[in-house]
């Protein structure tokens, strides 16, 4: 989030900032090219509504409550803030996963995320885990209901589980693929490169694989 949410109470180890700025630098060239990003602050048009989290909404949530981190993360995908926002996935997750996948999968969404408002549906605990069912609605008036699921170390809540995150891993290998091999990405879908479809498969199961590994469980 910009100047005005960087002091809004929430902290993050210094230690923690520098190396995820690196990674979020490291792939803007190719997230520009390949994902069509943009770092300028999300601006509603006068037509739309201004679907874009503002730091007095999470704050009308409970101080420490999944549910204002949760908005305060979204707020910072609207506002692109990249290293900000790959902080909030769990360490290990981000070391299974990829801190730089990570944040080109969300690049890849990263034009539509200030269109979108979260309107969380259900909060529910499940002995360690915590997940949060919620709802988008999009420009066409169709919906997609979607989770998160976190858990708290620390006294600090962190992301295990984004269930948009698998189709977002997916298009970001392949897009990366396709670039490598053939320079640009294919106009349609169906053209994608056999060696960029299995990129993508494979991406899309990174957080399975770390829910069963390093959580021990099937699903959240």
């Amino acid at each position: 989030m910009p100047t005005e949410g960087a002091s809004r109470g929430r902290s993050r180890p210094a230690t923690l900032w520098a190396p995820l700025a690196l990674v979020a630098v490291s792939i803007l060239a190719f997230g520009l090219a390949a994902c069509g990003s943009s770092n300028d602050p999300p601006t509603p048009s006068a037509t739309a509504p201004n679907n874009v989290v503002s730091q007095s909404e999470a704050d009308e949530q409970p101080a420490g409550s999944v549910e204002r981190v949760f908005l305060e993360y979204w707020s910072d995908l609207q506002y692109q803030s990249w290293a900000e926002v790959a902080a909030y996935y769990d360490p290990a997750f981000r070391d299974s996963v990829g801190t730089a996948a990570i944040i080109g999968g969300k690049k890849v969404n990263g034009a539509s995320y200030p269109q979108l408002k979260p309107e969380i549906v259900r909060v529910r605990d499940n002995g360690d885990f915590t997940t949060i069912n919620y709802s988008l609605r999009f420009i066409d008036g169709t919906r997609e209901l979607a989770s998160v699921t976190w858990r708290k170390d620390g006294g600090s809540w962190q992301l295990v589980y984004d269930s948009r995150l698998d189709a977002e891993l997916r298009q970001f290998a392949e897009n990366r693929v396709e670039t490598e091999l053939n320079g640009i990405l294919p106009t349609d879908p169906a053209d994608v490169s056999p060696e960029a479809a299995r990129a993508g498969g494979a991406a899309a199961q990174a957080q399975a694989r770390f829910v069963e590994r390093a959580l021990g469980v099937k699903t959240l």
